[in-house]
């Protein structure tokens, strides 16, 4: 029973997770809209952060926000699109290599933590038969 309520809860917050991020990207966007039109400011991760209230972190770490920031930001200092992301293929192929080793990680991880709740959850019966052991125990002492 207590598992079919915990799977509510993180569905329930995955996507309220999911909504607070769509909500940021939009309220971004807008930002973005506003400082596009706007002639005083410049089109930066620390204004356009501080103008839509969040972290310059959370424009980073969103690859569409950062993006879009980057080639705007590009476009006001006059650098063509083409030399905003030029990275050597080595360092491609490198990324991509540790990315792989990264996902075999996550997946090993991810067994190993269902290995320990099988654990966990087979320490529980254990218990659990324990103690009705000892209840039986002390009923049959009682009885002598």
């Amino acid at each position: 029973m207590s598992k079919n309520k915990s799977k509510k809860n993180i569905e329930g917050l995955k996507q309220f997770a999911e909504k607070k991020n769509q909500e940021t990207i939009e309220k971004v966007n807008k930002v973005i809209d506003k400082l596009k039109r706007s002639k005083t400011k410049k089109i930066n991760f620390k204004t356009v952060a501080e103008e839509a209230g969040v972290s310059k972190a959370t424009l980073y770490n969103n690859p569409v926000l950062k993006e879009r920031i980057m080639s705007l930001r590009a476009i006001e200092k006059g650098v063509p699109n083409d030399n905003i992301v030029a990275t050597p293929k080595d360092k491609i192929k490198a990324n991509d290599d540790k990315i792989k080793k990264l996902y075999e990680e996550i997946k090993k991880l991810k067994e190993d933590k269902q290995n320990l709740i099988v654990q966990l959850v087979d320490m529980e019966e254990v218990k659990y038969e324990n103690k009705r052991l000892k209840g039986q125990l002390e009923q049959i002492r009682s009885i002598k």
